[in-house]
């Protein structure tokens, strides 16, 4: 098992995304795996009317299977411990990547 598999490129795009440095940020809608989705990218014009997007992050899709390593494995204080924090999870993200419910 690894402590971390957060990278310092991570670490760099979060910071960006954080600081008020960057006015180049913005949310874009793209396919996940071929799943409909949205990334947080930054946007640059390298050439007259060219665009590169590099994603930054990516948003929680349908489609995804996330699990966190150590995440409330001894019960974290409520009952039902990993299996009730998968569920919250699936509960969470159909919340997330549903219509907008307003």
């Amino acid at each position: 098992m690894r402590d971390s598999y957060i990278t310092p490129g991570h670490v760099r795009a979060f910071q960006a995304i954080t600081s008020r440095l960057y006015d180049n940020v913005t949310l874009w809608s793209c396919l996940i795996n071929g799943e409909p989705g949205v990334a947080i990218v930054m946007v640059d014009e390298p050439a007259p009317n060219q665009l590169a997007v590099m994603p930054l992050f990516v948003a929680v899709t349908s489609g995804m299977d996330i699990e966190f390593e150590g995440a409330r494995e001894d019960g974290g204080g409520s009952e039902g411990g990993p299996e009730r924090t998968k569920q919250e999870f699936a509960i969470t993200k159909e919340v997330i990547t549903g219509p907008d419910p307003g």
